[in-house]
């Protein structure tokens, strides 16, 4: 296979799945390693890639996973406008899950009383009771950087509900996906959509063109609120 070829499919192969190991590299091109390592080296000072311990990933594949406190603070006018936007498609809906996130905890500001919401937004919850919302509150560890609950508890406990309406956060959305940072999360994320009725990704512009390590959803799976629509 050429150099050109071999490149390509690299490539191809981390946009696909962001973090590839060498072992699968070299069955699917079928050269030696030292060949692989030669490809990823050239791929490496072109800066399109980075080497990892025992693979790749790609450069733009962001790193940073900022806490509840510092994204509290951006964009807050482009939050505030799409949680708005949100609250216009709620309609009749009486079951809602609601994800972890500034911007879903700016559309509490929009939300009736006679709903029922469940999340696993510890950040959400003195709003929903200050607002009389009846709320359930899934259990699992607690994750305080995003200020969260996580894990296999909180996903038994999603698994026995339906929903009318989704509201999820997401990191990034590019390349026809939306990711975030971590997989427990982006698995929490990915349930509530599949018990929803309908579900939508909240996301200002500043998420565009983002990707980040663990993939929610495709684009084609949910519709997307930003500032601009």
């Amino acid at each position: 296979m050429i150099f050109e070829k071999r490149l390509e499919i690299i490539l191809d192969t981390l946009k696909e799945f962001r973090q590839v190991s060498n072992k699968i590299l070299i069955d699917k091109l079928d050269i030696s390693e030292s060949t692989l390592r030669r490809d990823l080296d050239f791929l490496e000072q072109r800066g399109e890639i980075k080497r990892v311990h025992g693979g790749a990933i790609l450069t733009n594949v962001e790193f940073e996973e900022k806490s509840y406190d510092k994204n509290i603070v951006l964009n807050i006018d482009k939050k505030c406008n799409i949680a708005k936007k949100a609250s216009n498609l709620i309609g009749n809906s009486k079951y809602i899950f609601l994800d972890a996130g500034t911007t879903t905890n700016l559309l509490i500001d929009y939300l009736d009383k006679d709903i029922n919401v469940v999340t696993n937004g510890i950040m959400h919850i003195d709003k929903l009771n200050k607002k009389k919302i009846k709320t359930i509150l899934l259990g699992g560890l607690v994750k305080s950087k995003t200020n969260v609950t996580i894990g296999e508890k909180t996903i038994l406990e999603l698994s026995s509900f339906n929903f009318d309406i989704a509201f999820i956060g997401a990191n990034g959305y590019a390349n026809g996906e939306f990711t975030t940072h971590d997989p427990s999360e982006a698995k929490i994320k990915r349930l509530a959509i599949e018990r929803s009725r309908k579900a939508y990704i909240l996301a200002d512009s500043s998420k565009k063109n983002r990707i980040y390590f663990s993939k929610i959803c495709s684009i084609n799976e949910v519709d997307l609120i930003r500032e601009d629509l």
